[in-house]
């Protein structure tokens, strides 16, 4: 035998992150909002037995006291559970194996459910794939992760390469296979390089459809055929049917795979002023209230009944357990945060857009002793409603831009008064990108040419010379 073959017995030290069931819930209801806690909960209380509903407000064999009624998710209801006495074999590290799994349950019909996919899930699933070099790969990752619904890339290529280490050659490389996937005309930056790709890929190479959005896209846009037609010295009917070709072509190709279906946002958190102070309540509206049994609890004291069937109420008490206290911390973890917020937003709440300050998920995480990936939980899919209106908590992060007195000013703010220069501007002779920085540096924001150009286009502002244009026409 080989000696380079041969077994060989070996010890190593390693460490690594044991995701236990219990911790798994844990981050799975954070990332819940109000009305998927809803569903888990109501699903929760149809499969576990010793669940039940506390109806009105709070009912346990007849009246309560107020301060039993005040009590939290995280004892109420336990009072008298031996936990001990039930547990202990579960919390001992020497417990034996269970003598008893119960039944395994049939999986449901809703896993057999097809959910349509993502434009983001659609790309990633092409380009696992494709036959790419794994330095390549890891950009189209970032690309595709910055393209938005409609299917469009909103970063510059050097921007990208800077952000990643990497030069502009691979970017690009990595873009023309992101490009390459379906569907056709995704990962472009203006309308003008979607409808090329497409064309293009449709083998319309050198037409006069192709001509058109190359070199006659204004034109087009202001639907002035009769000029087009008078400069390229055809007949409007030939014009026309260039148009046809073109329309045939999607300036939104992302469109395909966004949601159709209406999405109805119920606010998890209320955020509102009483006098001088902004008070804070989570939204517990159609959230069923739930508690541990007592007649299952009774039926555990029993020394009639066989020893299988503690065995499975036990294990329904545990994870019920777990799941309240999961939830009760989930809260107060929401809670928290939402606090910070709005000790760091207060100006935002009360006057507006103009006032929201730079705040990073990792601030808030500092304060509150978690990890950055915990708050970023918080506050995905969720919204509050505030006296602005009813706002996702994660618009109110955002990064900063030092200012000239040394004070961050927020992105959010920098696009404000870009909005409002834009507003104010000659529109016979439209402010170019350069002259707004300009402006704004004037105003104490040192900002680069390029930054506003990206502002701008995260707004969906055209550039000076298509406002122009849209003047004119």
């Amino acid at each position: 035998m080989n000696k380079h073959l041969r077994p060989t017995l070996a010890l190593t030290l390693s460490q690594r992150l044991v995701m236990t069931p219990s911790l798994l819930q844990k981050i799975e209801l954070l990332t819940l909002n109000r009305l998927e806690l809803s569903d888990l909960l109501n699903q929760e209380l149809a499969e576990n037995p010793v669940l039940e509903e506390i109806v009105g407000q709070g009912e346990v064999d007849g009246a309560e006291s107020t301060e039993e009624k005040e009590k939290s998710a995280d004892t109420e209801g336990y009072e008298d559970f031996d936990y001990e006495y039930f547990f202990g074999e579960y919390l001992s590290p020497s417990s034996r194996p269970r003598e008893w799994e119960g039944t395994s349950e049939q999986p449901s019909f809703e896993l057999f459910l097809a959910t349509p996919s993502t434009l983001n899930d659609h790309l990633n699933w092409q380009l696992n794939l494709s036959d790419v070099a794994p330095e390549i790969h890891d950009i189209c990752c970032f690309i595709i992760g910055n393209i938005d619904e409609d299917g469009y890339l909103n970063l510059p290529v050097e921007e990208i390469a800077e952000s990643l280490k990497v030069s502009e050659e691979q970017v690009e490389k990595a873009l023309q296979v992101v490009q390459a996937l379906d569907p056709i005309g995704v990962g472009t930056r203006s309308l003008q390089e979607c409808l090329l790709i497409q064309m293009r890929a449709a083998g319309l190479e050198n037409s006069l459809a192709e001509k058109l959005v190359l070199d006659y896209l204004p034109l087009i846009q202001a639907k002035k055929f009769r000029e087009l037609a008078k400069q390229l010295d055809c007949e409007l009917e030939v014009i026309a049917e260039a148009m046809e070709t073109i329309r045939s072509f999607s300036p939104k190709p992302g469109q395909k795979y966004s949601t159709q279906s209406p999405v109805y946002i119920q606010p998890d958190v209320h955020i509102y002023k009483v006098g001088d102070e902004y008070q804070i309540s989570l939204n517990d509206d159609g959230l069923p209230k739930l508690r541990l049994s007592r007649a299952y609890r009774e039926l555990l004291k029993k020394k009639d009944v066989s020893k299988e069937t503690k065995s499975f109420v036990k294990e329904r008490f545990r994870s019920a357990m777990e799941l309240l206290k999961s939830v009760d911390q989930r809260q107060q973890t929401i809670y928290r945060a939402c606090v910070a917020i709005v000790e760091r937003q207060k100006g935002f709440l009360d006057h507006g857009a103009p006032y929201l300050k730079p705040m990073l998920i990792k601030d808030v995480a500092e304060e509150l002793g978690v990890h950055s990936s915990t708050v970023s939980r918080v506050v995905a899919n969720k919204h509050a409603y505030t006296p602005q209106g009813i706002i996702a908590l994660r618009k109110f992060f955002t990064s900063g831009i030092e200012s000239a007195s040394g004070e961050n000013v927020s992105v959010v703010q920098v696009k404000e008064k870009i909005k409002g220069i834009l507003a104010n501007e000659d529109t016979q002779k439209p402010l170019s990108d350069q002259k707004i920085s300009s402006l704004l540096n004037v105003d104490g924001i040192q900002i680069t040419r390029r930054t506003v150009a990206k502002y701008r286009d995260q707004m969906r502002i055209p550039g000076s010379r298509e406002r122009k244009m849209a003047v004119l026409f």
